[in-house]
């Protein structure tokens, strides 16, 4: 019971990862109370704790080494629960950036470690089951906690913020059966075998190609978060918040689905998986933009929960291979700070696509990020020697 208890206690780390999203129902909100702003800061508010968590991601290892990764996560979860309380005393924009940047923090210190403690207590096919479930685990807490904004939305949009203090039963669970790890290095046991070569080893310019690729694939998901409720708008089409903040919580139940069917994939078509992967994305923009009605709207957003980690998997299955020429660390750096600079960045991103079709609306935009994906399976096929495992 202990054993299945210290397991539950790290998975359940997890279930906050992503939860920067849960509050995207608000936008509509935020644009109304905070005026003078333009959309892309508005949406800011949803993808800055993006930033603040890539941040803290290459200082925890730092930290950690000070604090302990024990303390450190403890660290994170206070500071989680912490953000709620200036989020829900926030009277103004900055007031608000700052909270949601403080919640990026708190995740930032728990991120890494919520990785590399699973390799401090297990170890062979038991760890790999547990990585497994710790991104199972990491969707499903998006999923719960989008759903539970939507419920908390109708109280009142700053009662949306509540769905944070879950990191207050977590912190118990963590504080009560997960024990101190030993004072090592918070990089995970292959930091020791990289650390050796680090400084002979260029860094991993060859990997850019896929940073990108990563880049893209999490802007356009964070995009159908933040720019749905402006092509609803655009096509005129009746859906209530409580709708759209159902498909929020569809877009991430595929998305945990797409993750747990990504092994039988990847064994069944290996490059072909990655292919599948990008022309779904493209197909769920353009079918996004197109969309005459809720019902072919709502299949675009299930197909791009379905693909997005798809994607995402499959370039992650490639740091083996892009590690030759660099350290699995430096390679792993630059991945996830691929990933993180495309959630912070999706605001910016939609406003540049915007301003390069002369104003476009945001339903323009998806018509170009389908178009860019295309364009990324045909490069990927021309390339494919760069994008085999």
């Amino acid at each position: 019971m202990s054993r299945l208890l210290l397991k539950f206690s790290l998975l359940s780390v997890s279930l906050l990862l992503t939860s920067a999203y849960a509050i995207a129902i608000c936008i509509p909100i935020f644009s109304e109370t905070f005026q003078g702003y333009e959309a892309s800061s508005i949406e800011m508010l949803v993808t800055v704790p993006a930033f603040s968590v890539m941040v803290m991601m290459l200082l925890s290892d730092y930290i950690a080494g000070k604090l302990g990764k024990k303390r450190t996560v403890q660290l994170g979860l206070l500071i989680v629960f912490a953000s709620v309380f200036m989020s829900l005393a926030s009277d103004s924009y900055i007031t608000m950036l700052l909270s949601r940047i403080v919640l990026g923090i708190g995740l930032g210190l728990i991120n890494a470690l919520a990785v590399s403690l699973i390799a401090d207590f297990f170890t062979g096919n038991e760890c790999a089951t547990m990585m497994g479930l710790r991104n199972a685990f990491e969707g499903l807490g998006q999923s719960l906690l989008t759903l539970l904004a939507g419920v908390l939305f109708a109280s009142g949009w700053r009662d949306t913020f509540y769905v944070y203090f879950a990191a207050i039963p977590i912190l118990i669970l963590f504080t009560l059966f997960v024990p101190t790890p030993p004072q090592t290095s918070a990089s995970a046991p292959a930091a020791t075998a990289d650390s050796a070569v680090d400084g002979r080893k260029q860094l991993p310019w060859h990997s850019l190609p896929h940073c990108l690729i990563l880049l893209f694939t999490v802007l356009v998901s964070v995009g159908f978060y933040v720019k749905l409720f402006d092509v609803i708008g655009d096509k005129g089409l009746n859906a209530d918040p409580e709708y759209v903040n159902n498909l929020f919580t569809a877009l991430a139940f595929c998305s945990m689905a797409g993750g747990c069917a990504f092994g039988f994939m990847f064994a069944r078509f290996k490059f072909y998986a990655l292919q599948i992967g990008l022309i779904a994305t493209a197909l769920s923009c353009i079918l996004l933009a197109v969309s005459p009605n809720m019902l072919i709207l709502s299949t675009a957003c299930v197909i791009n929960g379905l693909a997005y980690p798809i994607v995402i998997s499959y370039v992650f299955n490639m740091i083996g291979k892009l590690a030759v020429h660099s350290s699995t660390v430096m390679v792993t750096s630059f991945m996830l700070i691929g990933c993180n600079l495309g959630a912070m960045a999706a605001p910016w991103g939609f406003a540049l696509m915007s301003a390069i079709s002369g104003g476009g609306s945001a339903t323009l935009c998806f018509v170009i990020c389908g178009i860019i994906f295309a364009l990324i399976a045909i490069l990927a096929q021309l390339r494919r020697s760069n994008f085999t495992v």
